[in-house]
């Protein structure tokens, strides 16, 4: 059976943090594949402005062209509906078929994800690879984990990695005040956002 990881987003920018947590996420569940979904319409960021869905891509493909694994897909983009993850997993599995998928994120993401549009049908459906990093909210994730598995009967497999501290929103604060997003985000993301003017 192949095994995939799905990772959703804004990716407004996509940065270090979101490639070392899908990295991770292929190495320790040895997933064939990495597919980042941008979200056209993320459902708690709808009055938020974001870039351009053309800039937003071709930042995702920048990161992503040294991953031979890692893949983008349009199936939020192709549509004007708000991108509710348990609609896009709902389509993309029943379109992979024998296919074990877990959708990635990272710890904050997973501590509020029975507030998402229809939870408990997305926990009861789905499988799900948490990023953690040691001493961030551990106990409180630990506990969250074993309460939703409880309730849910989900499937959680909790990644060791280092989670950077890093966040798009950080990064267009430092982008408007002109500091430094070296090491933030991968150097053809950083030459492109400068290129094209991003976030100023």
């Amino acid at each position: 059976m192949n095994k995939i990881g799905i990772f959703g987003g804004t990716f407004d920018p996509v940065h270090l943090g979101h490639m070392g947590l899908a990295i991770q996420a292929k190495e320790e569940l040895m997933l064939d594949r990495v597919i980042f979904i941008p979200a056209k319409r993320q459902p708690f960021k709808l009055k938020r402005k974001v870039a351009a869905e053309e800039d937003r891509v071709h930042m995702l493909r920048l990161a992503l062209e040294e991953q031979e694994t890692f893949e983008i897909s349009y199936t939020e983009l192709e549509t004007d509906e708000i991108s509710y993850t348990v609609n896009t997993l709902q389509r993309l599995k029943s379109s992979y078929g024998n296919t074990e998928v877990f959708f990635i994120l990272g710890t904050d993401s997973f501590l509020h994800i029975e507030l998402w549009h229809r939870a408990e049908e997305l926990l009861t459906e789905s499988s799900f690879a948490v990023g953690s990093r040691p001493g961030y909210k551990e106990e409180e994730l630990k506990a969250c984990i074993g309460r939703i598995q409880q309730a849910y009967n989900t499937p959680v497999m909790l990644l060791n990695n280092r989670e950077l501290p890093i966040s798009s929103t950080d990064i267009k604060k430092r982008i408007k005040k002109g500091q430094s997003i070296e090491q933030l985000v991968p150097t053809a993301v950083e030459r492109y956002i400068y290129e094209k003017g991003l976030y100023r």
